[in-house]
């Protein structure tokens, strides 16, 4: 961790709901670079296949893009594997994961 106490002073400043919203783009960042490197496909290639440029997925993977719902599905239909799971359960109980989370451990859906 940088010691610089400047840093520090800053850090501390970012409201916890932003620094949340930066760890999960990053999340999703890594989740497509991982799925991108173990399919052997580059991000021209996700690029082509959404209709995209290839300097909007190489912002994307920089983890400072705001991700839609919408561009996330895509992005999951586009490589044929989930970016993110989100639990289901039935009416009126609550999950017991985590809400949203990355999908880390995805080996069962990419069969």
């Amino acid at each position: 961790m940088i010691q610089n106490p400047l840093f520090r002073e800053c850090l501390a400043a970012i409201p916890e709901e932003r620094k949340a919203e930066f760890d999960l783009s990053f999340a999703i960042a890594t989740r497509i670079a991982e799925v991108l490197k173990r399919k052997g496909m580059t991000q021209r290639e996700l690029a082509q296949r959404l209709g995209k440029r290839e300097s909007e997925v190489s912002k994307w993977l920089t983890g400072r893009h705001n991700f839609t719902t919408s561009t996330i599905a895509r992005i999951s239909l586009a490589l044929d594997a989930p970016i993110i799971n989100v639990p289901t359960s039935t009416y009126g109980e609550i999950a017991e994961t985590t809400p949203i989370m990355v999908a880390e451990d995805v080996t069962e859906y990419e069969k």
